[in-house]
Parts: structure tokens; sequence; C-alpha cells
């Protein structure tokens, strides 16, 4: 079964008309380090795109001081230092309070002290949680019941310490073993991508051979955690992130070939959510 238009017709939830500031969904993002500014800005926007209210990112200061005055429309708190460490964690714990749903690793880097914090402040979080990029690590703790982690092939090995199978049917049941093993969805990026819940399964091959330009994964995992906040649950969100980012990246493969970018992809993912939810005026 693959994800399909009717599918987001189906599951993707309607804005009320009389719904007020945060109720939309209020999306933490924590990324970035000294080496990686922009993978954290691709994980915001793409979130503020796919129709949350507000998007903080929590970020090293080192960061957080280039791209606060760059991107009015996010919210950047920034904390001591160059790479995610323990000095996050008071900031971390104040945003807790004000956000739905939080994703965590890109552009972090795989530093020892870094992937240290990144498992604790994952540990610390009960809400709904997308684990991507160097956060994807084996034998992470939380308490969130709505999980997603968001790998690509070597990332996916490196949680399951086994090669990715090249084969469509054997990495079907990888994927749906580890998910039942961690109690997570899972979405696997590839041709086609495999996402699972460890019951449930879904393929997606909505996207293009443009997208393998750096950062679609940022934005995939942007619009799964957009999705997360606003209450649907970890595999719908998983299985309409997938649809949407790649619906986006085909039109942006339409207007700019490959020299498409992820900045691109995030410009058209309004003109795809338009698509399912109804402009109330």
């Amino acid at each position: 079964m693959y994800v399909t238009r009717s599918y987001l017709r189906k599951h993707l939830r309607k804005r009320l008309a009389t719904s007020h500031k945060g109720q939309n969904g209020r999306v933490l993002v924590v990324g970035g380090s000294k080496l990686y500014f922009g993978s954290p800005i691709l994980v915001s926007l793409s979130a503020s795109r796919t129709g949350v209210d507000l998007v903080y990112l929590l970020t090293p200061e080192y960061t957080a001081k280039y791209i606060g005055p760059r991107y009015p429309d996010l919210i950047v708190w920034g904390y001591a230092g160059e790479y995610l460490g323990r000095k996050a964690l008071p900031l971390f714990e104040q945003l807790s309070s004000k956000t739905d749903a939080m994703v965590i690793g890109n552009g972090i880097t795989q530093q020892p002290g870094v992937l240290k914090t990144a498992s604790e402040l994952i540990g610390k979080w009960d809400k709904p949680l997308v684990i991507d990029a160097d956060a994807i690590q084996p034998k992470l703790k939380t308490d969130s019941n709505q999980l997603i982690y968001t790998p690509h092939f070597a990332e996916f090995s490196r949680l399951t310490g086994m090669k990715t199978p090249e084969n469509l049917e054997q990495r079907i049941n990888s994927v749906q073993k580890t998910a039942r093993e961690l109690s997570a969805t899972i979405l696997l990026k590839g041709r086609p991508d495999t996402i699972s819940d460890g019951d449930k399964l879904i393929l997606n091959n909505i996207h293009n051979p443009g997208m393998t330009v750096g950062g679609t994964g940022d934005t995939l995992a942007g619009i799964a955690c957009a999705l997360l906040s606003q209450k649907h649950t970890a595999f719908e969100s998983a299985c309409m992130a997938a649809y949407i980012n790649g619906s986006a990246g085909n039109l942006a493969m339409k207007e700019y070939g490959y020299s498409m970018l992820a900045s691109d992809l995030i410009s058209k993912i309004p003109s795809i959510m338009k698509q399912f939810r109804q402009v109330l005026l």
C-alpha cells in the first residue's frame, strides 16, 4: 500500500475557525552547531510552512546569533557554546512546557558529549517526538508514546547495528521488526520510503532524483514534527510528511530541475497544504 491523496484527505486535521495562537501546534527544534547552521533552519522553516503557530529553535549561541536576526518568524533561544551541551538543559526545561512536539538531531554532530546530552534531553521528553540525523542512536530511552525515527540507510544501520537490506521485502521486514522493538514509527527514507509502526505498513513513492540535494531530510523531519504537534499520531504524521515532502519536492523539481534546493522545496509546502486544508476567511 502506498500513501495517496485520499490518505491525507482522510487523516489531515482541519483548522478551527475559532482557534487562537498556539492551538495549531507549537514545535521545538533542538539542532545546530558551529559546523551546521542550515540544517535546523530548514527543519524550523518546513515546520512553519506546514502550518504550525509557533516554532522555537534551541541552538548554541554561536549559531543563534546568526539565525535570530535573519529569521524573524522563528523564536530562537541560544545557550552558551558552539555545540549541544549541558548548558542547554535549563532552557530546554523552560521550552518543554511551551511546546507540543520536538524534533532533535539535525546538525548537532556526533561528538560523544553532544550525543550524551541529546540522549538526556530525549530521556526527559514525554511528548510527541521526532528523532533524526545525528540523534539517531541505539538504546535511546524516552517516555514519548508518539515517537518517529526518520533515518536514511546509514542511520538505520546505526540504529539496528546491521546493514540496511537493499531488497525491498527484506527492508520492510527489518523496518517492521525494529519499529516493534522500539515501540516507535520508523520512516526509512529510500525509493520507496518504508513506514511502519510495527503493525501497520505503508510505502511512499512520491519524490524525485532532485531530492538527493542536501537538506530534504531536514524538511521531512520538520513537516513530521509539525503534524505531530497538531495531534496526529506518529504513524499518520510520518505517512503524511513523506507525501507532503515528496509532493513539494516534485513542484520544486518542475520549476528548478536538478538545480533545486531544499529551500525551494520549503517554498512549495503551502501549495501542497492548500490542496488538503480549506482556507478559512
